[in-house]
Formats: C-alpha cells, sequence, structure tokens
C-alpha cells in the first residue's frame, strides 16, 4: 500500500510572505484542515440555523442534562419574575399604573392561559434553546409569544425578516402551524416593528437571527450521551452472573441441556449453538472442552475515570451559558462557602446579561405600549415625569448571616435599595412595608396594654420581632423611678402648701 501525504507550497526565498504566512495556516493546509468557510453570520445560518433550533429541541425532550441546564439558568435569571416600579412624583398615580400593571400582567397572553412570570420565563427559555423570539401586539391589549420557528417568510430560504438597504428589519412575517405540525410559510402575515417584538442574540454584527447558544457543544453532547447508554448497558449486561463449566463433550452436553431460542436473536442457522439457550434466569454459561476457557470481562467499564471524565464534560457544556458545574449538578459538597460565592459571581455576571435582555426588548417596551393604550382611552393621565425601573432577581443567598450582614452594610451606606434588597429575598418591598407597618402598630398598641394595666412600660419591639433597643428594659427602670420620686415631690410641696 502506497502511502501518500498532502504538498503544501512552500515559500521558495527565505523570508517571502506568502499565503501561508502564519504557521497556524500552514499546520491547517498540511493537515487538510483548511476547508473553514467563509460567508456572512445570515450566510451560515442560511443552512444550518433550523436544523440547530430542531436538534435543541430534541435535546430538550429527551436530554435530562440538557433540560436541566437550560431550566436552572432560568431559574436564576427570572426568578419570581420583574418587579415594576414606577418613579413619578405623584404616589397616587404611582400606585394606579402598578395595579394596573399588575392586573394585566397576571394574564397578559391573549390565549388566558400563561401569567406574566411565565411569560418572562418561556422567553428566556426560547432564547437559550432556539437564539430568538417573538412577541405580537394583539389589538385587545394582550400579547401572543411566537417561536423562531414561526419567524418564517414565504420565499424558500427567506429568514423572515424583511429588510431595508441598511438591515434595519422593516417586517416580520410570521406563519401559524398546520395540522401536522408544520409552518405554514406560504401563509405567514407580515407585521411591523410596531407591532412585534422581535428577542434576538446574534453572534455576528451580519447577522440578525441566531442560532441556540449552546449549539458549539451539540457534538459532545451527542457522544455524552453515547458514553451513558454505552455505561448503563454494560452495567445491565454485567449484572448477569457469568460462569464457564469445563468437561468433556461439553458443547454436546450443553446442546443437550437446552431448548431452541425461539426469538432468534442471532443470524445463525437453525441447529447451531448459538439458537439455543438455557433456562436459568439472570446466568450465561459457556460450555467448552478441556483447554477452553472464558474470562470475565472487568466490570468497571468504559473506564475507571468515567465519573471524572463525565464531570469535566458537563462543565464544558455550561461555558456557553456561564454555568459553573455547581449549578448544574446542584452539588455543592467539594465547594466551601468562597468558591461557591466565586463561581456564582461568575455566574450572575451572565445572567445580568440576560436580564437586560428581558428588561430592554420586552418588558420595558411593553410598560411603553400599555401606558399609551392606557392614555389613549383615558384611564390615566399623561404625565411627563414618568420613570420606572425594574427590581429585578439578584444574586441568590448562600449564607443567610453572612449575606444579611453584607446587605445591612449597603443599605447604610446606600449602596443598595431596600427594594432590591426584598427582591433578593422573592418578596416585594411594599408587601414586607405594609406587613411591617401593621406588626409595628400592633406591637405598641400591646406595648401600651400592658402599661395601663400593670404601669410596667415594656419596649414594643420585643412584640414585633425586632430588637429591643440596648438598656431599654433599665431606661423603664430609671423612667419608673423617677416618676415616682417626681409624684412624692409633688405631695411634699402640696403638704407644705397646707401648712
Amino acid at each position: 500500500m502506497t502511502l501518500r501525504f498532502p504538498t503544501m507550497a512552500m515559500p521558495r526565498q527565505r523570508g517571502t510572505y506568502t499565503a501561508l504566512g502564519y504557521r497556524s495556516a500552514r499546520v491547517a493546509a498540511y493537515e487538510g484542515r483548511g476547508g473553514a468557510s467563509a460567508a456572512s453570520g445570515a450566510a451560515h445560518q442560511a443552512y444550518d440555523r433550523e436544523s440547530l433550533i430542531n436538534q435543541s429541541r430534541e435535546f430538550m425532550r429527551d436530554n435530562g442534562i440538557y433540560s436541566g441546564m437550560i431550566n436552572r439558568a432560568v431559574s436564576y435569571i427570572v426568578g419570581n419574575g420583574f418587579g415594576l416600579q414606577v418613579r413619578t412624583r405623584s404616589k397616587a398615580y404611582n400606585q394606579a399604573f402598578e395595579a394596573g400593571w399588575n392586573q394585566w400582567w397576571a394574564r397578559p397572553e391573549y390565549r388566558g392561559i400563561i401569567s406574566g412570570p411565565d411569560v418572562e420565563e418561556m422567553v428566556c427559555r426560547e432564547l437559550m434553546v432556539c437564539g430568538d423570539h417573538g412577541l405580537l401586539k394583539i389589538n385587545d391589549g394582550t400579547v401572543q409569544l411566537i417561536e423562531a420557528e414561526q419567524i418564517k417568510g414565504p420565499k424558500a430560504g427567506d429568514d423572515g425578516i424583511e429588510k431595508d438597504e441598511a438591515g434595519r428589519p422593516k417586517k416580520y412575517y410570521v406563519g401559524g402551524y398546520n395540522r401536522q405540525g408544520r409552518v405554514n410559510a406560504a401563509k405567514a402575515k407580515a407585521y411591523r416593528p410596531d407591532d412585534f417584538l422581535f428577542v434576538t442574540r446574534p453572534d455576528r454584527p451580519s447577522s440578525i437571527r441566531s442560532t441556540p447558544p449552546c449549539q458549539a457543544t451539540f457534538p459532545m453532547l451527542h457522544r455524552i450521551n453515547d458514553v451513558c447508554d454505552s455505561e448503563a448497558v454494560a452495567w445491565q449486561m454485567l449484572a448477569r452472573l457469568a460462569i464457564s463449566v469445563t468437561r468433556q463433550g461439553g458443547p454436546e452436553q450443553g446442546y443437550l441441556g437446552s431448548i431452541a431460542d425461539d426469538t432468534k436473536t442471532t443470524s445463525d442457522t437453525s441447529g447451531d449453538m448459538a439458537a439455543r439457550m438455557t433456562e436459568l434466569d439472570y446466568a450465561l454459561i459457556f460450555h467448552a472442552n478441556p483447554g477452553e476457557e472464558v474470562k470475565g470481562i472487568e466490570r468497571n467499564i468504559p473506564g475507571r475515570n468515567f465519573s471524572e471524565s463525565l464531570l469535566m464534560f458537563l462543565r464544558l457544556l455550561g461555558l456557553p451559558l456561564g454555568l459553573p458545574l455547581e449549578i448544574i449538578l446542584l452539588d455543592w459538597t467539594k465547594s466551601n462557602y468562597s468558591q461557591s460565592r466565586a463561581v456564582l459571581e461568575q455566574a450572575f455576571q451572565t445572567f445580568l446579561r440576560w436580564q437586560m435582555k428581558l428588561d430592554q426588548f420586552v418588558l420595558t417596551p411593553l410598560v411603553a405600549w400599555k401606558k399609551r393604550l392606557w392614555e389613549q382611552s383615558g384611564l390615566l393621565a399623561e404625565r411627563k415625569d414618568f420613570a420606572f425601573e425594574w427590581i429585578k432577581p439578584t444574586f441568590p443567598w448562600l449564607d443567610q448571616l453572612k449575606e444579611s450582614q453584607a446587605y445591612g452594610e449597603k443599605l447604610d451606606r446606600g449602596m443598595v435599595t431596600h427594594s432590591r434588597v426584598c427582591k433578593s429575598l422573592n418578596t416585594e418591598r411594599e408587601d414586607v412595608i405594609d406587613g411591617r407597618e401593621a406588626e409595628v402598630r400592633d406591637a405598641i398598641d400591646r406595648a401600651k396594654k400592658i402599661k395601663e394595666q400593670t404601669g410596667v412600660e415594656v419596649p414594643w419591639q420585643i412584640f414585633a420581632g425586632m430588637k429591643a433597643p440596648t438598656g431599654a428594659a433599665e431606661n423603664a427602670a430609671a423612667g419608673k423611678a423617677q416618676d415616682k420620686s417626681e409624684e412624692k415631690s409633688d405631695a411634699d410641696t402640696a403638704d407644705d402648701d397646707t401648712e
């Protein structure tokens, strides 16, 4: 056999620059790896985007590692939902707008089966699964969620977005699903950008549509699936007892003690030993002549470092989403507080980018849309000082004592708002304040009642679950003694006046 190696043109004159001036280019050409495609981001997506989306959908349906990783990231990014805080000079207007938003956000979807936090969660998940998503504004004031596959134009190879010369979207084409579950692109309807919210995370400036963020790890995910399946099958096979029987005329005696294999799991002809079986529950028997033997297969299959290798693969899978292994597996047994906080700090930087995407391209445009509708209908007056902010899920609390101390320091120095601290605990500031006010009033009433009945002044803070002021008991006792002294002095003065 003749071995042929690829050849490449080398510069004849030393120091002369050629098309292969970079060493990496020379190595790639020598190894036959110089065929990388060169095109715009949109051109690359034209052939592969839909296929990658289908793979991502399949992983979400059938692969627990992938679906668990995506859902875990969404739970950190969205949490219990974003909270709207209106910041105008009118408290009544703020309360009215927030009440109207909360009422609408309870059922914003046109079918009435998805709540506002569910919309946030679903949009975030779709961005991670497909790369982009759409929301259609309906005339009745609701929204319709549009999947990435539905954004498709009537022309073959169309990405569903009509653009001007500068690449700015002019129309979005949306097709419905037919009975076979396919998008009916031929009957796709066009919508203006004012009526359609398009959310995307393109990886190149020349792209408008996007691919699944984890698509670069799909080949590795396929192999991890195969490795896990082979491991499970290997353990299933090795769970049976394998023995070797060596005796004179072993094959013949084994044949006489066996029965025909009706399932015919092999391709051998009828009558061969491979088409016979011996019923011994979970047992495989090898009948051999003297000198023949069967050696057992080592049970540590496919390798001794299988668990360590799998953990490393899982770390690589989480890199596109910024997820450390601890979040993917929900296993913090090998990390201390400092390590856990360090990896979560890095992951949360990625989560903030996704939160900003939901804020700027979904929630804030929806607030502006509802504000305009409410002003046109006369429900709310137009205000020029309209401003608001979103209270987003914050960094998760790892150690309650340390986190509360840290937030207390930030509050004292004005580095964080009370609303954000409450949101980090999955609560709303208004609910917390209203509850605390009711408890404080009740505690003060109870303290007054005790003083009226016993004459003893008790700090009201202990009835509100708060720490009593330092020296409160001593101050109360001193105050009571001073009151008695003043009463005695007043009595002596009265006696002197009588005399």
